[in-house]
């Protein structure tokens, strides 16, 4: 999880930026790897366009965000956030963060799975080739042998 790129985004006064912060904070502890997050203050409309931001504070695991919500426009106000039981939140929900690394988390290890099976499969393939190369060099040497 050494890879992992999680960012803050919020206004410099935003009242929720510090419950965003703890949650993060909580989730990321689990892993064995520090995490660090990079807070970004958006200051101007021109720097929220730039970063496609949505309301403060808002989450990213690796540029995407933990609540997408592609019908809200670029602005410069708080975010609402709905809670599992549906009450209205002022950062994004625990569960949506955790979520979203453990996606990570079970990406990065699919893909080392899936690059691991492909070594053993190629090591396969050639110990294969070359007990074949083998046989077919043994197979020659006793027809030259017999005659």
């Amino acid at each position: 999880m050494a890879d992992l790129r999680v960012e803050l985004l919020a206004v410099e006064d935003c009242p929720h930026l510090e419950q965003a912060r703890r949650d993060l904070e909580t989730v990321l502890r689990k892993g064995i790897i520090e995490t660090p997050v990079q807070l970004i203050f958006v200051a101007s409309q021109d720097d929220a366009e730039f970063l496609g931001f949505q309301g403060s504070p808002t989450v990213r695991i690796d540029g995407d965000d933990v609540v997408p919500q592609p019908e809200l426009p670029v602005a410069l106000t708080c975010r609402i956030y709905r809670g599992e039981d549906g009450r209205a939140l002022g950062s994004p929900p625990i569960e949506a963060i955790r979520a979203a690394v453990d996606a990570h988390r079970r990406g990065k290890l699919e893909a080392f799975q899936r690059e691991e099976a492909a070594k053993v499969a190629e090591f396969a393939r050639r110990a294969e080739e070359t007990e074949a190369d083998a046989t077919a060099a043994d197979g020659a040497d006793a027809r030259t042998d017999g005659h």
